[in-house]
């Protein structure tokens, strides 16, 4: 199916995440997205794994062929695979691939509007609904609903969306996200929420009102990418004052692009997030690293901030042009569009579901964890973990399974997160399933646990700051084998404190506290401020604490919390 041109499909990919998402939005999905991504640490080490079979015996194909969980060939919805992106959500287009897709073909139209309805995927995991938009548009805008009502039967509300909501990341709620398709010139998109049947089948209930549209400006820039110092550039208009932008060399061949967005009227702040697209000939260069976007603060007032990793030599080329991308309000839609009742079976979702008691016991720098269940469903499989500590997680970067010598990248819930009643902490990992993937009665299932992180709390030994004064001091201290370089100074009467390390095994130290009998006085972490790189937690370890009216010429500092980061260490589990 042909899509978007290529500028503007690069355009929506610098605009999103990683993925060939086809629309500019910073909304609640991104930074979902985000998040999970930036937990994957795409660097593969050559690090020794030791293997450890634990499941002495239990064989878990044997509990998968009861469920006939393998899979065979179902007819494809093709369509669907063609006008859904589901680049984040594998999980659903596998259940759609293997048959578990219930057409629902409902729609209605209002105010020359038409919302539909297409299809449905639940199981435990939660509930999909695969919807498309059609407001006539001839070119893509940013739309959002005034309000968004999923109910049951009787009417109690399973997720209520307003525009508030949606900006607040109610994910317990739900959420929903669409897609511009250039070739049907509709947004086709998905609802998302954790809520499940309870049974093998539910009638719900689902409706809209009011439609606001976006519309996107884009403004040519003056970058100079050789200058070093904070560029700065008015704008006026879409409630934005002004932008600020800044080039960072990152060494190893990468560049930081960093900028920020201040605010008169911050009410689209997260529906359609600003952008600085780079371009070089007309075509758009592709970051290729990470992305960062924060509210960050500078100068004691909020702004919204973005920080992008490129290529040195994609990103500080003389020829590139520069385009400041962002929203404006546009035109709303007055009506109510009432899908009215419809019927969600999961039945054949229950049938292809398993739940296996594991208990395997692992040990880890941080202590005693039981992995207790492997929970299997069409879109996603799960694994819950009980820590013996309590607020301990496991120690690991990466958590992932290697099915059939596939792995499955996964990442944390979480929502799930729960404190045992043994006082213990609970974690619940997801693994999206993928169409590809046949699990059958042979089918080797290990869980891969890649680079340890040794979390160290409440540290006991004091750092002594001593003869405080505008001037910068430095000292050097052992922190658990590790130099620690701190450096301290007052600034408009705060006291300042930066620690850092040569060593980037050592993670830095975020949060830093003096005490005063037995309080603790907690200093004011900054992240991100134009004079200081913005941290990239792999690959820096610098942070900065303020502590607001400081008086006196000496002080001790104790460090809260910090990682050790012992990348050379993997586990492997069999989990059959």
């Amino acid at each position: 199916m042909k899509k978007r041109t290529n500028e503007i499909k690069n355009l929506s990919q610098q605009l999103g995440d990683d993925g060939n998402h086809s629309y500019p939005d910073f909304d609640a999905m991104w930074m979902r997205i985000e998040a999970a991504r930036n937990a994957q640490d795409k660097q593969k080490t050559s690090a020794s794994s030791r293997t450890v079979p634990l499941f002495r015996g239990r064989r878990l194909a044997a509990v998968l062929s009861a469920a006939v969980f393998v899979l065979l060939a179902t007819p494809v919805l093709a369509y669907i695979s063609g006008k859904w992106d589901f680049n984040s959500l594998q999980g659903v287009e596998s259940a759609i691939q293997h048959g578990f897709g219930q057409p629902i073909n409902k729609k209605v139209t209002n105010s020359g509007v038409t919302f539909a309805i297409d299809t449905a995927v639940s199981d435990d995991n939660g509930t999909t609904l695969l919807y498309s938009l059609n407001t006539g548009d001839k070119q893509e805008r940013k739309w959002t609903f005034d309000q968004f009502d999923f109910k049951d039967e009787k009417g109690n509300s399973i997720a209520s969306l307003d525009l508030v909501q949606k900006m607040n990341m109610n994910w317990d709620k739900g959420y929903y996200w669409h897609n511009w398709d250039e070739e049907s010139r509709t947004y086709n998109g998905f609802f998302e929420t954790s809520w499940t049947v309870p049974g093998k089948e539910e009638n719900v209930q689902l409706s809209a009102r009011g439609l606001q549209a976006y519309d996107y400006v884009r403004v040519p820039i003056d970058l100079n990418p050789h200058k070093a110092e904070v560029q700065t550039f008015p704008i006026h208009d879409g409630g934005i004052e002004e932008l600020k932008v800044q080039f960072m060399e990152g060494g190893q061949g990468q560049a930081t692009l960093k900028y920020s967005v201040s605010y008169t009227d911050d009410s689209n702040f997260n529906i359609v997030g600003p952008q600085i697209v780079v371009k070089k000939g007309g075509e758009m260069v592709i970051r290729s690293g990470d992305k960062t976007t924060r509210t960050i603060e500078i100068g004691g007032h909020p702004e919204w901030g973005v920080q992008e990793g490129y290529s040195s030599d994609e990103l500080l080329q003389g020829d590139n042009s520069f385009e400041f991308v962002y929203g404006v309000k546009g035109s709303h839609i007055e009506g109510e569009w009432n899908i009215g009742m419809f019927t969600l079976n999961k039945e054949k979702a229950i049938k292809a579901s398993v739940t296996r008691e594991l208990n395997i016991p692992i040990h880890t720098a941080q202590g005693d964890s039981i992995l207790r269940k492997l929970i299997i469903r069409p879109t996603a499989i799960k694994l819950e973990v009980e820590n013996k500590r309590e607020f301990h997680e496991i120690p690991y970067r990466t958590v992932s399974l290697l099915v059939n010598g596939r792995k499955l990248e996964g990442w944390e819930m979480p929502l799930e997160y729960a404190n045992t009643p043994l006082h213990g902490y609970r974690q619940a990992f997801t693994f999206p399933a993928r169409h590809d993937l046949r699990l059958t009665a042979d089918t080797p299932v290990e869980l891969l646990l890649e680079r340890e992180i040794e979390k160290i709390r409440y540290y006991k030994k004091p750092i002594k700051l001593t003869a405080i004064t505008d001037e910068k001091k430095e000292t050097i201290v052992n922190v658990e084998g590790y130099p620690v370089k701190v450096t301290y100074y007052t600034k408009n009467g705060d006291l300042y404190v930066e620690n850092e390390s040569e060593n980037l095994k050592f993670s830095g130290v975020t949060q830093t506290y003096m005490k005063q009998g037995d309080k603790r006085i907690f200093g004011k972490v900054l992240f991100y401020q134009w004079e200081e790189n913005w941290l990239d937690w792999e690959n820096s370890n610098k942070y900065v604490n303020v502590y607001r009216g400081f008086k006196g010429n000496e002080t001790e500092i104790y460090l809260f919390e910090f990682y050790i980061r012992h990348w050379d260490r993997d586990l492997k589990i069999k989990l059959q």
